[in-house]
């Protein structure tokens, strides 16, 4: 879009004052400013080689285009054969509901450490039974002074609490 609003064609200053006058005289002429030769020739002998031409350039054999092209019937029933497979080899059945004890010990323990019960563990140890415990596992792994040490410095606030000079 033009953003000055002018027009961009132009005609010259007087074109159209004598314009009518110039188009009366060509009208008013009996000659016709149309050629009367014609602006087409065919060349020499044109017709008679024609035919031998024509079939130098077409090949001996018409090409033929089949209704139903290979390609896209393999293609097709191959689709169809994948999705048969595909439909025979899934398990149609429901599945079986899921146990706790097809849970992964793993899966347990992240889900304890990520969600706060808010649960003191003489809690957590009035809730475990006493008989799948294995002493042995305690017993086998010896804890070491500084990570005692550690512990106590972190979780006791009074230290007098502990009783450690009665042995009670």
């Amino acid at each position: 879009m033009n953003k000055n609003k002018k027009n961009p064609f132009k005609t010259p200053e007087g074109y159209f004052d004598s314009f009518e006058g110039k188009l009366m005289d060509k009208l008013s002429k009996t000659e016709s400013t149309i050629p009367k030769d014609s602006a087409f020739k065919v060349p020499d002998n044109y017709f008679e080689s024609f035919n031998e031409s024509l079939k130098g350039k077409l090949d001996n054999e018409p090409k033929v285009i089949p209704l139903f092209p290979i390609k896209k019937v393999i293609a097709v029933a191959a689709s169809i054969a994948a999705i048969v497979l595909i439909a025979l080899n899934y398990n149609w059945s429901p599945s079986s509901e899921l146990s706790f004890s097809d849970l992964a010990n793993a899966d347990i323990e992240a889900y304890f450490e990520n969600n706060d019960f808010e649960l003191s563990p003489y809690e957590i140890a009035e809730v475990l039974p006493v008989t799948n415990t294995e002493y042995s596992d305690f017993l086998s792994s010896p804890i070491e002074s500084e990570d005692l040490l550690d512990y106590l410095n972190e979780n006791v606030s009074d230290i007098d609490e502990l009783n450690i000079d009665n042995n009670e």
